[in-house]
């Protein structure tokens, strides 16, 4: 879902330097990478580097990133987020950070905040002709609490080209009394299924915990 979302807005955001996404469908695989594809290159790199962190603009979160020297900190069009970021500049990965508010009365335990991350978030896939195969859960944890993560593969079509991607998100529990903070990423295949494949597992196994939150409230874009 928010894959597709990604994978459709990719060409347009700005990059700032660093300072310190409808029915169901399974994808099939798009022609291999040739030998020294950059692509290919780039999603080795980041299955090979340690953890490291991308801070949004005013420092409020910290989000793991490998090799976090090369990410660009960016703005996705036509979605709401808190902040976002790219791997390269032809957007071998992508991630983004959402922070949702939490109605009265409703839990920001992880599963109450996927629902209504999920609720929100599949119009916007239908909107832009996204088709993805069926989500499939994780349990992980973030600070001692159980922390829903969902990953998926799926594909657009752009033109005469299909694009194909993999991706996953986390919801994480009780991070602030009034919101809920989503982190996904998304990794284009172009000819690298297996990499694409294996780089989002990284995140979905050793990844998403590493989320740091700076602030006891909800984080704001000043």
């Amino acid at each position: 879902m928010l894959a597709g979302v990604l994978s459709a807005c990719a060409s347009p955001p700005q990059a700032v330097s660093p300072t310190r996404g409808a029915e169901a469908a399974t994808p099939t695989s798009d022609a291999p990478s040739p030998p020294g594809d950059a692509h290919a290159q780039a999603l080795q790199r980041l299955l090979s580097s340690p953890w490291g962190e991308r801070n949004d603009k005013d420092d409020q979160l910290r989000a793991p990133t490998p090799d976090w020297s090369n990410w660009k900190r960016v703005r996705y069009w036509g979605v709401q987020h808190f902040t976002g970021f790219r791997y390269g500049d032809d957007h071998d990965v992508m991630a983004i950070v959402f922070v949702q508010p939490v109605p009265a009365g409703e839990s920001n335990d992880s599963r109450s905040c996927m629902r209504r991350f999920e609720a929100w978030g599949w119009p916007k896939v239908k909107d832009f002709d996204v088709n993805l195969s069926p989500l499939r859960s994780k349990r992980r944890e973030h600070r001692g609490k159980p922390m829903i993560v969902k990953q998926l593969d799926g594909y657009i079509d752009l033109g005469l080209d299909r694009k194909f991607f993999s991706a996953a998100f986390a919801a994480y529990p009780e991070v602030y009394p009034d919101s809920c903070l989503i982190y996904g990423v998304a990794v284009p295949w172009r000819g690298s299924e297996q990499l694409a494949k294996r780089l989002r597992d990284r995140w979905v196994l050793e990844g998403f915990q590493r989320m740091r939150p700076l602030t006891s409230e909800t984080p704001t874009r000043k």
